[in-house]
């Protein structure tokens, strides 16, 4: 129809990966102007802040941190894990002399991190005032030290550390009173020039899951079903943001909201997603049409002043579906969680309705320049992992050691289709399992059919080069399996 070969625009682009995901249109050196500066709190207590900003022309980045301490300061860049081994850390302080000290160190454990040969940090300034160390250094994005890790688009693990002490001397430097880590996307974010105004009648809801406890395994799916606010008349979106439980960081790993067609009576239904019990028409609305969506290192969303994401109207959704990842390698039993989504909306209605499309999951990236999409136009997306240091094989799926490769595009104007997503199917790839059971690689599957081969093909060591070799041309060649569907999850290819 019509309707389908109408111009569309993508504003927007949320990529949940478990990992780094390479999935955007834009590039640091391209879209995104080095007048900007952005801000984050490392920790929760607002102890350690965060700026930075960067010039694609030079390919540098300038960090400045402040921290309420009067001793050293840490910042580092960690390889995916959010952990020390491996990491690519500075220390400064200001000694008693008001003298500013930046080291370049490199983390080969969990040990005092050695000076680097190579100090390819450089401070700008240095200042210790009212409690507070403030210390402004730059970088290359790419310095060309082995030491070092380079500064790339995606999610970046930082981690930081603080002393209330300096150190006796350059080389005796006293292990940290505080330390944490912290997921931030360095490049595609929304600076805060671009942010637009909130009009003066914006209200807010707050889509929060009612004091859950969080299972004692470690991978869990919850779903808790609320009403959405109960509008008479139409309005749009415009804001959204995350809100974690405090000393939940660690545990939620990523959370979505869904439209869901329900009976209000509905409203605070709460279970594990699995659960058996769990109504059929709660559980149909997962994977739907997205209102909202967060990961690990995800930040609050604004929407472009000229679009919003409308509800209150008769065919907007009256309710709503939240689904939280928890992640709980240590099995903790007394973990209660509220977080959720607080959502902004008004009534001053914006030019364009924004639509949401699934295409998978992850942390917001912000397109500067909006990409507009034309009928024979299509969007690739392209997930990079590193899994170098498994023997068995990576497989895509829900726990937080599997890897995810889905995102969800806000476009506008707003079309029917809400998901379409395609895969290498299983009657493509049964006849390649069988033959990895057969050659000793890969253990039968038992037990239900999706979890025991899932569980099988997580524990099978292909090896074989030329193994390896068939499933990539397998996986790249073969005619995918496709499922689409509109809001109303009517099918539109299966």
């Amino acid at each position: 129809t019509s309707s389908w070969t109408m111009e569309i625009k993508f504003m927007l682009y949320l990529a949940m990966t478990a990992l780094l995901a390479i999935a955007v249109p834009i590039s640091a050196q391209s879209n995104i102007l080095n007048a900007d500066v952005f801000h984050v709190s490392m920790d929760e207590d607002m102890k350690y802040l965060l700026d930075w900003t960067f010039d694609p022309s030079k390919s540098t980045m300038t960090f400045t941190v402040r921290v309420k301490t009067t001793g050293w300061v840490g910042f580092g860049i960690s390889p995916y894990t959010g952990k020390m081994p491996g990491s690519d850390i500075v220390i400064g302080w200001v000694d008693s002399n008001g003298k500013g000290h930046l080291q370049d160190r490199y983390a080969p454990g969990r040990v005092m991190p050695t000076l680097d040969s190579s100090q390819d940090y450089n401070l700008l300034s240095s200042s210790e005032s009212n409690g507070t160390t403030t210390l402004k250094f730059w970088r290359k994005y790419n310095t060309g030290d082995s030491k070092d890790l380079s500064l790339e688009t995606g999610t970046t693990r930082l981690i930081w550390a603080y002393n209330y002490q300096d150190p006796t001397s350059s080389s005796n430097i006293q292990i940290h009173n505080k330390m944490g880590s912290r997921s931030v996307n360095l490049f595609e974010r929304m600076a805060e020039k671009d942010k637009p105004k909130m009009p003066a009648d914006t209200k807010t809801f707050d889509f929060l899951v009612p004091n859950v406890t969080v299972p004692s395994i470690r991978t869990s799916y919850w779903c808790v079903g609320l009403k959405l606010p109960q509008l008479t008349q139409k309005n749009h979106i415009i804001r959204i943001n995350p809100i974690i439980t405090k000393g939940n960081a660690g545990i939620v790993h990523h959370m979505t909201l869904y439209e869901c067609e329900s009976e209000l009576h509905w409203h605070g239904y709460s279970s594990d997603c699995s659960s058996k019990n769990m109504p059929a028409h709660l559980n149909r609305c997962r994977g739907g049409a997205v209102i909202a969506g967060w990961a690990v290192g995800g930040e609050d969303s604004y929407f472009p002043a000229h679009t919003g994401l409308p509800i209150g109207s008769k065919t907007d959704p009256k309710f709503g579906i939240i689904e939280m990842h928890y992640d709980n390698p240590d099995l903790k039993s007394d973990v209660v969680d509220a977080s959720g989504f607080k959502l902004y909306y008004t009534r001053q209605l914006r030019q364009y309705d924004i639509g949401t499309m699934t295409m998978g999951h992850g942390e917001l990236l912000y397109l500067r320049n909006e990409v507009k999409m034309l009928p024979g136009d299509s969007v690739a997306v392209t997930c990079t992992y590193k899994t170098m240091d498994r023997n068995t094989s990576t497989v895509g799926g829900l726990e937080t050691k599997d890897e995810m490769c889905l995102n969800y595009l806000f476009y506008y104007p707003k079309l029917p289709m809400a998901v379409c997503t395609s895969y290498t199917s299983y009657a493509t790839l049964t006849p390649y399992w069988t033959k990895l059971v057969i050659a000793g690689k890969m253990p039968n599957p038992t037990g239900n059919y999706s979890g025991g081969l899932t569980n099988a093909v997580r524990n099978s060591v292909i090896g074989s080069q030329s193994l390896i070799n068939e499933l990539q041309t397998l996986q790249t060649y073969s005619a995918p399996a496709m499922y689409c569907s509109n809001y109303n999850h009517s099918i539109i290819m299966d």
